[in-house]
């Protein structure tokens, strides 16, 4: 099914590691005590990521490392199953159980000649992969007495995993205190598996604006900086986020409300007719018709004439835009001329020579695709215009989507709410549809969730192409394809993961396995 063959060569590219390092940190004194014990023994240790990627290998005699020369076991080697067939360094992330793989059992002809042991490594404090040791000889069949020794290093590894989570819980704690005690401002402490906030924060976050400074917390680029955000309950604040030294994945964070019209959109604070021409220019779906609309509610005189260029054009009419600036004219009302960049040449010069010599109080406002998709004769009209309203896109306002999304949701259902891992979620898509794409996915979700009867949007209630979670927002394009397969069947038998397990031609176990493995 992933296309590799028995006589495939093992993969010789590598990857980057170094999210491993956690991992190879907590190992590496237990391996130097293997090494010890076993040294001359002719065999050998590997040790994998969650990912099955080769993080360290510790040989005990020439003939073992040679062969793992010639097999290619080096750091950022991948050893997963969609790879290379059954090994003992992939099938226990499949199976999260320990399995002895004897030299014919391997599926690639060339690990033959040697037999192994490997074990999962269940981080403690998660319960997640952490990742997989594997004992290795070249032999017929594994020495019976690897199962025990490598079982004790894979307990070994979990303690120093735990005593790592319990110091990484530490540092977010004692960052937590040193900040908690100002009860005049509020501040939240996030960690992988630790959340801590003040009366202030409880009072002021919801479970989704949580998910939302989950997600800065584990940004691997992340820097201290302050950002504006809004929150669910509309609120919009200035947010210092400052990573916890020595605990990767966490962050404190110090919220303060914004200053009254620091933040407020100049839409709102700025009446239209100040600027004579405006021009808004947006992708599709973000809002730009909806905006120009809202700029008119500080224009008290006649109602504006309208120009949709895209609905005229579809009806087979061509565009009246001379007629309509000499109405709008004579009636001094404002004019708005949406979707401008579908427009002829000769009816964009017009325009733009009217756009020059306007006047009055009524505005004129024309509402555009992103400048860097116009032509050049669209671009000089919107380089006329006074004053320039830019929309970004959706997946460009991370900062404020859970408030978005929340308060479409809102005017879908009234009463139904975001869980964080539903935002996360939607967080996690790149919204080519932009809000008409959002206001779609949400009424099916709203759907899903009343149809159950409950109040709160889990992912199970979003449609399945939107359910992908910011874990699994990073998977390869094979992996990607796999969960949506899976999904598919998943939907397709109603849950039932036996007959989606049938379907899909794999065992129950290996469905769980993947399952767990790609997020779903």
């Amino acid at each position: 099914m992933s296309g590799v063959r028995p006589a495939d060569p093992t993969p010789s590219a590598v990857v980057d590691i170094a999210s491993a390092d956690p991992l190879l940190d907590a190992a590496r004194p237990v391996l130097d005590d293997a090494a010890t014990r076993l040294a001359d023994t002719d065999m050998s240790l590997l040790l994998v990521d969650h990912e099955c990627r080769m993080v360290s290998r510790v040989a005990f005699g020439a003939a073992i490392e040679r062969t793992l020369d010639e097999l290619g076991a080096t750091p950022g080697a991948p050893f997963g199953e969609e790879v290379v067939g059954t090994t003992a360094l992939g099938t226990p992330a499949e199976i999260r159980g320990g399995i002895a793989v004897n030299s014919s059992e391997h599926y690639l002809e060339r690990f033959k000649s040697i037999s192994c042991f490997g074990q999962p490594i269940v981080h403690p404090a998660t319960r997640r992969l952490a990742g997989i040791i594997c004992m290795s000889e070249t032999a017929e069949r594994i020495n019976p007495l690897a199962v025990p020794f490598v079982n004790q290093v894979v307990a070994d590894i979990a303690d120093r995993l735990l005593d790592r989570s319990r110091a990484h819980q530490r540092r977010v704690l004692d960052a937590f205190q040193r900040a908690a005690p100002r009860r005049d401002i509020a501040v939240a402490a996030i960690g992988d598996d630790l959340q801590l906030t003040n009366a202030l924060a409880a009072e002021l976050l919801s479970p989704t604006d949580i998910g939302v400074l989950r997600a800065f917390a584990c940004d691997p680029g992340l820097r201290e900086t302050v950002l504006p955000l809004t929150l669910v309950s509309g609120v919009e604040i200035e947010v210092a986020i400052e990573p916890v030294a020595g605990a990767r994945g966490a962050a404190m964070f110090r919220f303060r409300p914004t200053q009254p019209g620091s933040s407020a959109p100049a839409s709102r604070s700025t009446p239209a007719a100040q600027a004579i021409t405006v021009t808004i220019t947006g992708e599709p779906g973000t809002g730009r018709s909806t905006h120009a609309t809202a700029l008119l509610e500080h224009f008290p005189g006649p109602q504006a004439v309208v120009v949709d260029v895209a609905d005229d054009l579809i009806d087979g009419r061509q565009p009246d835009v001379v007629g309509s600036i000499a109405r709008a004219r004579a009636r001094h009302a404002p004019l708005i001329v949406d979707g401008v960049d579908l427009l002829d040449d000769r009816s964009v010069a017009l325009l733009g020579k009217a756009a020059a010599t306007w006047s009055g109080d009524a505005p004129m406002i024309i509402v555009s695709a992103p400048r860097e998709q116009l032509t050049v004769g669209v671009a000089a009209l919107i380089g006329r215009c006074g004053r320039r309203i830019d929309l970004p896109p959706l997946r460009h306002r991370n900062s404020e989507f859970a408030a978005i999304a929340s308060g479409v949701l809102e005017c879908i259902h009234p009463g139904l709410t975001l869980s964080g891992k539903a935002t996360d979620a939607l967080l996690s898509q790149d919204w080519p549809g932009n809000f008409s794409e959002l206001e779609s996915v949400l009424r099916q979700a709203a759907d899903g969730c009343t149809a159950r009867g409950a109040k709160v949007v889990e992912p199970t209630d979003l449609p399945p192409t939107h359910r992908t979670t910011s874990r699994a927002a990073h998977l390869s394009g094979r992996e990607q394809a796999e969960r949506i397969a899976i999904i598919e069947a998943l939907d397709r038998v109603g849950g039932n993961k036996v007959h989606a397990a049938r379907e899909l031609g794999i065992s129950r176990t290996t469905l769980y396995a993947r399952m767990r493995a790609l997020g779903i």
